[in-house]
């Protein structure tokens, strides 16, 4: 997504100052891909922290990630070949796998793993295929997970849930209607949510127990079209499941292990 479609989302919400900072960076996007954020600020004639809460409004985590997106921006204008386009798309996707060994998902593992029952609903076409696919994953556990078709179904279901259960939602922008009222119904009834979405500062993001970041990025494949690749989301979430069978045998190994000492302690 180019960065004035982000800009364009938030418009109504900057104030002068934002604007200030936009109408630098849309006129010098090449420095800006260089550029700190003290500089930035300096020639805007703003504070750091002006800079940073506009990149905040707009809907990244921080300046960091405004650059990520304006560098993606500018190399995406850079492809001439089909053969550049096959090498971005697979470096960004070795970069996702990379980046997702790297996590532990801890928590969210643990979420998983003490939930008497889990949701899984994807907000879209591809989102749906890979909840269904990590419920096909954890199947091969004996891990029921219930997959919710459709936003009908998922306020019907969303009524019914428990504390003790686990919803898991895959949002590529994080910002779904449907998806956020449920939040709120689930979030006062103490039910855990584990997100997936495309960037850590969206509502759904905020609004969940754990928020797993999904890098999708887009590149252009003609003057006015734009290809996302979602395999970073397929990645995530088998990541994730192989992150949650070290954390269930390791919860055996446990429970074995206070097993045969309390059985040593009563002899």
């Amino acid at each position: 997504m180019r960065l004035e479609s982000f800009v364009s989302k938030h418009y109504n919400e900057l104030n002068p100052n934002d604007l200030i900072i936009w109408r630098y960076i849309y006129q010098h996007k090449e420095q800006c891909m260089e550029m700190n954020i003290e500089t930035l600020a300096v020639l805007c004639n703003v504070s750091r922290s002006t800079v940073m809460r506009f990149a905040q409004k707009i809907g990244f985590s921080g300046y960091s990630e405004l650059k990520a997106c304006l560098r993606l921006e500018i190399d995406e204008n850079a492809i001439d070949t089909p053969e550049e386009l096959t090498r971005i798309v697979c470096d960004s996707n070795v970069k996702a796998i990379r980046y997702f060994q790297k996590q532990e998902y801890g928590q969210a593992c643990k979420l998983l793993y003490e939930a008497d029952r889990i949701f899984v609903y994807g907000t879209g076409r591809a989102q749906r295929s890979a909840a269904e696919e990590f419920k096909r994953m954890m199947l091969s556990l004996n891990v029921l997970i219930y997959f919710i078709p459709a936003e009908g179904e998922l306020r019907k279901i969303a009524r019914m849930m428990r504390p003790e259960d686990v919803f898991l939602v895959i949002s590529k922008s994080g910002e779904n209607e449907v998806v956020r009222t449920v939040l709120f119904e689930l979030e006062s009834k103490g039910i855990p949510v584990i997100s997936f979405t495309r960037y850590g500062n969206s509502t759904i993001a905020k609004m969940s127990t754990e928020n797993l970041f999904a890098n999708i990025e887009e590149v252009a494949v003609l003057e006015d079209t734009n290809f996302e690749s979602m395999l970073p989301v397929f990645i995530i979430l088998e990541i994730l499941f192989t992150r949650f069978v070290e954390y269930r045998s390791r919860q055996t190994a446990q429970m074995k292990n206070n097993t045969e000492e309390g059985q040593g302690h009563r002899r």
